[in-house]
C-alpha cells in the first residue's frame, strides 16, 4: 500500500481540482491500487460509491467502512482520511451551493439502489469545470444529490461506523484493539485502558453509545472485511479476526454486511 503524506495528498487534492468548490458538480473513477491518503478536507461535499472492493474512511466521529454495493458520505469541509485497498468505485463531489444538506453533517454509509449506482457511475461524464454551463448537468447532479440523501434519509441505524472515544484510557484501549482486533477480549482491554471492568464498561458505553462488545464485533468485521477484500480465504480471515467457529463469523459477517463471506470475496 502507498501511504501519502500530508503534502502529497494535498497534491492530490490540486491535480484534480478539488481545492475549489466545482459548480455545480463532477466526478472521476477512483485508483485500483491500494493507497492510503492522509488527513485532508476539500470545500465540495463528496459521495464515494464502492462498485467492488472495501475503502476505511477515518473522520472525526470514528472509523467508517465503505464496503460493496454502498456508498459513503463526507460534508464538505469534514477532515479525513482515506484507505482504498483494490476500489472499483466512483467519486462524486457537489458544490455545497447546489446539494442540500441540512442535518448530514457527519459521515455516514448508506445501501445504493441499482438505479442510483447507474446514475453515480454516469456523472464521470463531468470533469472539473465541465458541468458549470451545462443545464443537463445541473440537473442531473441535483438528481442525484436528492436521491442520495432519501437513501441517507431511509436508514434506521448509522452503519458500518466504529464510534471515536475522547477519554484517553478508553481510547488507548480501543488504539491497541484495532491493531490486533483479534485478541481483543475483556482482559485485554482492562489491561490497556488501566480501568476496572465497572468504570470501563460505563465510560465506552457514555463515549461511544455501544457496548464494548458491540465495538470490538463491528472492528473485527471490519478487518474481516479488509482481508477478503485482499483476497485472503474464508477460514483464514476468520482466525485472523478471533472466530473459533466458521459459522459463526459467516453469520456475523452476513448480519453486518448483507452478504456472506464468500460472496463478498468474490466481489
Amino acid at each position: 500500500m502507498k501511504n501519502l503524506t500530508s503534502r502529497e495528498t494535498q497534491g492530490v487534492l490540486v491535480e484534480n481540482r478539488l481545492d475549489g468548490p466545482g459548480k455545480p458538480g463532477f466526478a472521476f473513477r477512483n485508483p485500483s491500487s491500494a493507497i492510503f491518503y492522509d488527513w485532508h478536507a476539500h470545500p465540495c461535499h463528496q459521495i464515494t460509491y464502492a462498485k467492488r472492493g472495501t475503502t476505511q474512511i477515518e473522520g472525526p466521529d470514528g472509523h467508517h467502512l465503505l464496503p460493496t454495493a454502498h456508498a459513503i458520505w463526507i460534508p464538505a469541509e469534514t477532515r479525513h482520511r482515506t484507505m482504498i485497498r483494490d476500489l472499483d468505485g466512483v467519486s462524486v463531489y457537489f458544490d455545497p451551493a447546489y446539494f442540500p444538506h441540512d442535518h448530514m453533517d457527519h459521515i455516514q454509509t448508506f445501501p445504493v439502489t441499482t438505479m442510483l449506482q447507474e446514475m453515480l457511475l454516469h456523472t464521470v461524464r463531468w470533469q472539473p469545470g465541465s458541468a458549470e454551463h451545462d443545464p443537463i448537468a445541473r440537473s442531473f447532479f441535483q438528481t442525484v444529490s436528492l436521491l442520495c440523501i432519501e437513501q441517507m434519509q431511509a436508514k434506521t441505524a448509522r452503519l458500518f461506523t466504529l464510534p471515536r472515544a475522547t477519554h484517553p484510557s478508553i481510547v488507548r484501549a480501543m488504539e491497541a484493539a484495532l491493531a490486533s482486533p483479534g485478541q481483543a477480549n475483556l482482559n485485554w482491554m482492562l489491561r490497556h485502558a488501566g480501568m476496572s471492568e465497572r468504570s470501563f464498561r460505563r465510560h465506552f458505553h457514555e463515549e461511544t453509545g455501544m457496548t464494548w462488545q458491540d465495538w470490538i464485533a463491528q472492528a473485527r468485521l471490519f478487518r474481516a472485511a479488509n482481508l477478503l477484500a485482499e483476497g485472503q480465504r474464508v477460514t483464514d480471515v476468520a482466525a485472523d479476526v478471533g472466530y473459533a467457529s466458521l459459522s459463526a463469523f459467516a453469520k456475523a459477517f452476513t448480519n453486518l454486511m448483507g452478504i456472506s463471506p464468500v460472496r463478498f470475496r468474490n466481489l
